[in-house]
């Protein structure tokens, strides 16, 4: 985790699911609350999200929108990409570099 002036960088790595949900999102809730509202996830680590990891994800962005912040997805693989775009979370959360 890296703090800066603005945010809260944290990496994820390994699998967001039902057995990690809600560490995740009490950790990220934790940040939110205690240091800033905007928080930057570095997903590049993140193999594998499920419905309960993208529950978390919206409940800790809702968190951070209430307390006028929110939670960006950076260098996301593209399988963790691909979920957020079905599921229409992609205009939320994901962050895209912007065309050269």
């Amino acid at each position: 985790m890296a703090v800066t002036s603005t945010s809260t960088r944290v990496r994820v790595t390994g699998e967001l699911d039902v057995a990690t949900a809600r560490r995740f999102a009490t950790a990220l809730a934790e940040v939110i609350s205690a240091r800033r509202p905007n928080v930057v996830i570095d997903a590049s680590g993140l193999r594998f999200c499920d419905s309960a990891g993208l529950a978390a994800l919206e409940l800790v962005g809702g968190l951070a929108e209430a307390c006028d912040g929110a939670v960006t997805v950076t260098r996301a693989r593209p399988i963790v990409a691909r979920i957020l775009e079905v599921t229409g979370l992609d205009s939320r959360f994901l962050h895209r570099a912007p065309a050269i």
